[in-house]
């Protein structure tokens, strides 16, 4: 089935610091050349297009002159590294893409600023994350300084999911994933995260995930022996927490789990929900043997809508969680186990796009249907 992508691109500050030397850092600098994007507190915006996109880079000065002020404009790839580094991030360089040569903007005599326009054509990403490191380069007229801490700026590039997901039921079978293989992987972290729908609370014991075993089980439901039933509950390493009952049906939630060898937080569509401390596994780490969805069996009387389910042998961050839940990632990232986008729009097949061979399959009667053009948070 051919998948539709909306283009979505985010602008974000990269603030670059102030260096100077003897008392430079104290002089008065009458006029300069700047970024407007980056003249603020960190800001964002936010376009949606189905064909590419115009990126507008307003340059604009401190004061008006009474002559012509020209500046190049440039890409620099090298901002993206300290700004991964800073956000948890995995953003990289458009690929095969350059600005004209002499690409530079002119703000006329009299005027405050002026606009570049860099057009980027859409493209197949392959789960990657892009973005463009833009740049101020040498002010070629007009005699005015660039602004040193205003003259950098980076614009977050991705393609928001829009997906096939399917709709499932357990009572009568279950997905298992790899069940030929003992996996018999160790971490002393690791991360669960999807998205799920149900259609209703209306039982106990309605698991999304079953994976481990013995000490090492982790163990994620919907609804325990208490009523009513619309809340999750993760027991896993000798422990278990549980969310307020307060899970509307019909609705989209993230959901993401994460150990960092001492805590486990929950967190629901990018904030923190619940967390405790388990008992520590034996030996300092958790095994991860096998992993089963949609897995108690006669308890599942709901149907679940599932998708993009994420297993990572590391603690993800909150600011991870928010960047990517609305977005593909990598699926080449090492510290994933497996990844299941569970986005093929038929059969009972959910590939591991990771290569790391941990594909999927639903047994006969789960898979009741599938939706497709899903945009999660609408």
């Amino acid at each position: 089935m051919k998948k539709v992508y909306i283009l979505i691109f985010t602008v974000a500050l990269f603030g670059m610091a102030f260096t100077g030397c003897n008392n430079a850092e104290y002089e008065v600098i009458d006029n300069s050349v700047y970024l407007s994007d980056a003249a603020g507190a960190t800001k964002s915006a936010t376009l949606t297009m189905d064909n590419g996109v115009d990126i507008n880079v307003n340059v604009r000065l401190a004061k008006k002159v009474d002559e012509d002020v020209e500046v190049e404009i440039k890409l620099n790839p090298s901002l993206l590294d300290p700004y991964n580094k800073a956000n948890n991030s995995e953003y990289y360089s458009v690929p095969n893409f350059q600005l004209p040569d002499g690409a530079k903007v002119n703000i006329p005599a009299g005027e405050a600023g002026a606009v570049y326009t860099i057009r980027v054509e859409d493209f197949e990403t392959g789960g990657k994350q892009y973005a463009l490191g833009v740049e101020l380069g040498n002010v070629i007229a007009g005699g005015v300084e660039k602004s040193v801490s205003q003259s950098k700026f980076i614009y977050l590039l991705a393609k928001p999911l829009n997906v096939s997901v399917p709709v499932l039921n357990g009572r009568y079978g279950m997905i298992t994933v790899a069940p030929d293989a003992y996996w018999g992987i160790t971490t002393t972290q690791w991360s669960l995260e999807c998205w799920a729908r149900m259609s209703a609370y209306s039982i106990n014991n309605q698991a999304i995930f079953n994976t481990g075993s013995d000490d090492h089980e982790i163990y994620i439901r919907f609804g325990d022996a208490n009523r009513p039933y619309n809340y999750l509950q993760i027991k896993t390493l000798g422990g278990q927490v549980q969310t307020l009952s307060n899970l509307e049906a019909d609705k989209w939630y993230h959901w993401a789990f994460v150990y960092d060898g001492t805590t486990l937080t929950v967190y629901r569509s990018g904030e923190q929900d619940v967390k405790f401390d388990p008992p520590s596994p034996a030996g300092g780490s958790v095994r991860f043997d096998f992993m089963q969805m949609i897995a108690s069996g006669s308890y599942f009387h709901d149907q679940c809508a599932m998708s993009q389910v994420r297993l990572w042998k590391t603690a993800i961050t909150q600011t991870q969680i928010r960047n990517n839940m609305y977005f593909s990632v990598n699926p080449a990232n090492p510290n994933l186990i497996g990844y299941w986008p569970m986005d093929e729009g038929d059969g009972t097949e959910f590939a591991d796009i990771t290569g790391n061979g941990h594909d999927a399959t639903a047994e006969s009667d789960v898979v009741k249907g599938w939706e497709h053009n899903v945009r999660f948070g609408r």
